[in-house]
């Protein structure tokens, strides 16, 4: 009877430390990001806690490759910079009439993840091909959340 308690016991402490080590290699997943990236403000993306860490289930080579199974269109597409965080879309946030933030979604943990190499026509005033694609991939279930060529 103590020998079973002894083991379940270890059993616990040993699932305990393996979360937490995969808990610190997310926590060094996340990159931050240059606001030239956050498409003119339109979205925040910040460091994670370790509660929206838990709950991460796909690694940043799932989400690279969601990516570019979506937006990776030619021979030359690549994914150059990936980061773990939280991502916010600003036009969700609620403001009351006096302009303060009355409310802000929670962060969604999810993947920026930014392919180079492919060619997106532009419509803007000027034209002309933008070279960058900006991915976000919800870190929950690997699906795109939105994805601007905004640079």
């Amino acid at each position: 009877m103590v020998i079973s308690a002894v083991l379940v016991t270890s059993g616990l402490v040993y699932q305990v430390v393996r979360r937490q080590r995969s808990i610190d290699a997310l926590r060094r997943d996340y990159h931050a990001l240059p606001s030239s990236w956050l498409a003119n403000g339109e979205m925040r993306f910040g460091r994670l806690d370790a509660s929206q860490l838990s709950s991460v289930t796909t690694s940043a080579r799932a989400a690279a490759r969601t990516a570019l199974t979506h937006y990776g269109n030619g021979r030359r597409a690549r994914v150059v910079y990936e980061s773990l965080g939280g991502y916010i879309d600003t036009n969700r946030i609620v403001r009351d009439w006096v302009g303060t933030s009355s409310w802000i979604p929670p962060a969604l943990p999810a993947y920026f993840v930014r392919i180079a190499g492919v060619d997106v026509a532009s419509l803007g005033p000027g034209g002309g091909v933008t070279h960058h694609w900006n991915v976000i991939v919800n870190a929950r279930t690997d699906r795109v959340v939105s994805a601007t060529s905004f640079d």
